[in-house]
């Protein structure tokens, strides 16, 4: 045996348990002072054991046996034994070092008291605790574990966590749901010349594109076209002037192309035109590795004369202009086309049905009205404000209740990106509250929370106290 207080370890963190009445143990042992506390990887006990009117005699002893039991397993702690005088020597000439008993010799009619101290490794921080004691004074308990134990103490120690309550905000109803489709063509034509050829070189393809278009959005029973625009650019090889004419002449024989294939209303069509598109030659250049790719930027967004830019690329910088004329400036002649049409509202049966399939035909409104027809939480609910935000990237709404859904997947870089576009409404700032509190960065979670608390959101109040709890 080893005589003093048996300590397997030590208690960090503690949390008291709850401790009940002072007990008696045969009518002469009491104790109290119990407490219990646990941490991540240890339970912990301490209690004050008075045996001060307890009589043993010579060869006699009395054995308290503490236990506790953690989550349901019982697990035994050191045990506690008082031996009359004779006993105690016999203890002493058999004792061995493994033994882990607390041994006291009892001196009657003294004044004695043990406080005693035990801890035992856990994986985990505990959820229940119960701390038992029994005695003995025969000895026929020795091998017996809480057969008859008294309850001490109980306690739970599960660790507080932050149980976040997440809040969507319904977005307002478009009046008019206007959409477009967009793209680029690149129409060829002979040198200098504005005809439209659609058997030239590779116009058939690139006509089709906007063809496409077209017929797809005019055929949709759902949708209406309002308007089609049809932009023309030109290089800057050549002189500016000759570049307009050709910028407006070519965009001008593609709108009376389209006119004459489409029964549309005239007054659909609108015509713009650049005459250099200069600001696709800096993004070439700026993407470029063109050794004197600073010098060309710094040319490109001076204030020269277009006519003398491109004289000075092609005298100052030949084999820079010669890779441009090769490789960017065919891209530089293109037209753009953008196609607006307006979309029908649609009942919450039919939004459920478009939203897999067609979702820029919905309003956010009408999305987040299939939201409501899931559960709150679900897959398909958070699917919802991510196809949504993903249509609507840079819409404030849609943008706070992505981070939500993202916040309810786990998703802390996802929210916070999504938080970051999420503006400056009580709505947002709680949610920025919700997820600091989740990263357990409290103090931040308090900034936000009181300044949505502070513009009229009920939310705030319950979560701000919570949160002020696990500070």
């Amino acid at each position: 045996m080893k005589k003093n207080i048996i300590y397997m370890g030590l208690c960090l963190l503690a949390f008291a348990g709850t401790v009940r009445a002072q007990e008696e143990l045969n009518g002469k042992i009491t104790v109290d002072d119990v407490t219990l506390s646990a941490t991540d990887d240890s339970v912990c006990v301490q209690m004050h054991i008075d045996f001060s009117a307890l009589h043993v005699s010579a060869n006699r002893l009395v054995s308290l046996f503490p236990s506790l039991q953690i989550d349901g397993s019982a697990v035994r702690l050191p045990g506690i034994d008082i031996m009359g005088r004779k006993q105690y020597i016999l203890y002493l000439r058999n004792r061995s070092d493994e033994d882990n008993q607390v041994v006291i010799r009892r001196k009657n009619d003294t004044s004695q008291q043990w406080h005693y101290r035990a801890a035992v490794p856990v994986a985990q921080r505990p959820d229940q605790v119960r701390l038992y004691l029994d005695e003995d004074s025969c000895g026929c308990l020795r091998e017996v574990l809480a057969s008859r134990n008294r309850l001490l103490a109980e306690g739970s120690f599960k660790p507080k966590i932050f149980v976040p309550h997440f809040v969507y905000v319904s977005p307002q109803a478009e009046t008019r749901k206007t959409r477009n489709e967009q793209g680029a063509a690149y129409i060829d034509f002979p040198v200098n010349q504005t005809d439209i050829r659609p058997a030239y070189r590779d116009n058939q393809t690139e006509l089709a594109k906007i063809e496409n278009t077209i017929n797809r959005i005019k055929d949709d029973a759902d949708v209406s076209i309002i308007r089609i625009t049809i932009k023309g650019y030109a290089s800057p090889e050549g002189s500016y002037a000759n570049n307009r004419r050709l910028a407006e002449g070519r965009t001008r024989s593609l709108v009376d192309y389209l006119k004459k294939e489409y029964p549309l209303d005239a007054g659909l069509f609108q015509l713009d035109y650049e005459a250099e598109d200069w600001a696709g030659l800096r993004d070439f250049i700026a993407k470029s590795s063109l050794k004197e790719k600073e010098a060309l930027l710094e040319l490109v967004d001076s204030d020269v004369h277009a006519d003398a830019k491109e004289r000075r690329l092609r005298t100052d910088y030949p084999e820079a202009y010669r890779t441009l004329l090769r490789d960017c400036f065919p891209a530089l002649r293109h037209t753009d086309y953008v196609v607006e049409y307006t979309v029908r509202g649609f009942d919450v049966e039919e939004a459920r049905q478009l939203i897999g399939k067609e979702p820029q035909k919905l309003s956010l409104q009408e999305m987040y009205a299939v939201a409501q027809t899931y559960e709150v939480g679900s897959e398909e609910y958070k699917e919802v404000f991510e196809t949504a935000v993903r249509l609507f990237p840079d819409d404030e709404v849609a943008n706070l209740n992505a981070a939500n859904a993202a916040m309810q997947r786990n998703d802390l870089t996802g929210a916070s990106r999504y938080l970051d576009k999420a503006g400056k409404s009580v709505q947002a700032e709680y949610a920025r509250g919700v997820l600091a509190a989740i990263k357990k960065e409290y103090a931040a979670a308090c900034v936000h929370l009181e300044k949505a608390k502070a513009g009229g959101m009920k939310e705030a109040d319950n979560v701000l106290m919570e949160v002020k709890k696990l500070m």
